[in-house]
């Protein structure tokens, strides 16, 4: 691929239109001029993969957006290996997609669905979803992970408060799976953790899950303000565990009030003392927080497990028509060294809509219309021979 720079760019239109543009106003121009073709184009030289994280799992379905995705430009999520000849996508809206969302081997009508590795017969949805300014990637695929159930959290049994968590009861009530969730409250002791612990649970084996496994738990956080982090501590023992500390929920946002899916990955652990991975009897949720956070109710957690999914990647088209000399890639570009994201057959593109908005900037209107109907003409022609390879975004309607 040609490698077109923002210096030469700017010489390049520079040429093309009928008078001198400062050179902070032809900074402001371009990058303009870029946000709008890739806007009306979907170019393939913007195509990036990004690999899923965390891993894909059945029951799992909120995944961090890229922060460069374009739209709902999904192009493909693929597995890394072995994939199937029958395993396609369909992009759907947020609400079907909670309709029809699917963790088991049945189909929306209650039938057995083909699956192992290499093979599902059922309907793969993924959607995207943005609320407050948060877009996220949700995706409904069972696949065959590995998972450990540690506790359901369905009962109080042998959990007490850890630091400044007291209180602990069953709540049937206000739950994400099973049958109900243990809820806890924070005491007036104004210590600097707080949550829950067990010494003393069935023995369970996480030695599968050390290199690339996640540790999954819901938390229901009535007040997240005064938070500084979330951890667990997973081992045999209060002396010798592994420990994993997070700032942030599943989807890579704060945590929100309400419930929020915390994940925690095994391999940013660290090592306590000398734990043995295939004798855990001991986990401590809690979370680290200001002194001043006290005399709260109603914080929950619901439904401890490890699981290790399916390694898979996202194929999309980016909003970012840029890169530094770095390679990092940008959505508006700071230096004369930075190059766009363009193909040799591609650049005339930008060119035809920098030289049509720097005419605008220099009043010559007639100009300006000249290259805008240049640019739309040769965008018919770029979109003919290199369709948009995106997703179709679909809904089903219901007749009465």
């Amino acid at each position: 691929m040609a490698v077109y720079t923002r210096s030469a760019l700017k010489t390049n239109i520079s040429s093309m239109v009928s008078g001198i543009v400062s050179d902070t106003d032809q900074n402001t121009i371009l990058n303009r001029a870029v946000r709008e073709v890739l806007s009306d184009i979907d170019m393939r030289s913007m195509k990036r993969k990004t690999y899923l994280v965390p891993n894909l799992f059945s029951d799992i379905y909120d995944y961090a957006a890229p922060s460069d995705l374009k739209d709902t430009g999904i192009i493909d999520v693929r597995p890394q290996i072995n994939r199937g000849r029958h395993d396609e996508w369909r992009l759907t809206i947020w609400s079907e997609f909670d309709r029809l969302k699917q963790d088991s081997r049945l189909d929306r009508w209650g039938e057995e669905i083909e699956k192992n590795r290499n093979a599902w017969s059922g309907e793969s949805l993924i959607a995207v979803s943005e609320t407050d300014m948060i877009k996220k990637v949700r995706i409904s695929r069972p696949v065959d992970d590995k998972n450990c159930n540690i506790d359901p959290l369905d009962s109080v049994g042998n959990w007490v408060g850890y630091g400044d968590g007291t209180n602990l009861t069953r709540d049937s009530d206000n739950y994400v799976k099973g049958s109900a969730c243990i809820n806890w409250d924070i005491n007036d002791a104004g210590g600097t953790t707080a949550g829950i612990v067990n010494s003393s649970l069935n023995k369970f084996n996480i030695s599968d899950y050390l290199a690339d496994g996640s540790v999954f738990v819901w938390a229901y956080i009535p007040y997240p303000n005064n938070i500084t982090n979330f951890k667990i501590r997973i081992g045999n023992d209060a002396s010798n565990y592994y420990m994993i500390a997070i700032t942030t929920n599943n989807e890579g946002i704060v945590f929100q009030p309400g419930w929020n899916l915390l994940r925690f990955d095994l391999v940013n652990k660290v090592i306590i003392g000398n734990p043995d991975c295939s004798q855990c009897s001991y986990v401590a949720i809690f979370m680290t927080k200001d002194a001043a956070k006290v005399s709260e109710t109603d914080y929950r957690f619901d439904d401890l497990r490890i699981k290790k999914g399916d390694k898979y990647e996202i194929i999309y088209y980016s909003k970012y028509g840029w890169q530094n000399s770095t390679g990092a890639y940008l959505e508006n570009s700071t230096a004369d060294t930075d190059y766009v994201n363009c193909d040799t057959d591609e650049i005339r593109l930008i060119e035809y809509k920098g030289a049509e908005l720097m005419e605008r900037r220099l009043k010559n209107h007639n100009e300006a219309d000249r290259y805008l109907n240049l640019y739309e003409r040769y965008k018919e022609i770029y979109r003919q021979n290199n369709p948009s390879e995106a997703l179709i975004l679909q809904q089903t309607y219901h007749f009465m």
